[in-house]
């Protein structure tokens, strides 16, 4: 496999989500070549600190006030 199609196979490969055959394809290239090792590495360490991050408690009304803004903004470019 390529290295630009591998980068975009990281994040499912992370998550496992491929065929043992698939996964251990994607292995092996990881193995040999640095670049995209270094870039999974990368993108592990910061999918595992997202995972960490505590949620937030927002009030029920957040989501409605958002949108509201959202769409006073599209209202202005549309203008």
């Amino acid at each position: 496999m390529i290295c630009k199609k591998i980068v975009e196979l990281l994040p499912r490969f992370i998550e496992n989500d491929f065929s043992a055959n698939e996964y251990e394809e994607i292995a092996r290239h990881l193995e040999e070549c640095e670049r995209c090792r270094k870039e999974y590495e990368a993108m592990k360490k910061l999918i595992d600190c997202l995972e960490n991050i505590p949620l937030l408690n927002v009030p029920d009304s957040f989501k409605e006030s958002v949108m509201k803004n959202l769409e006073k903004i599209k209202d202005k470019k549309n203008g």
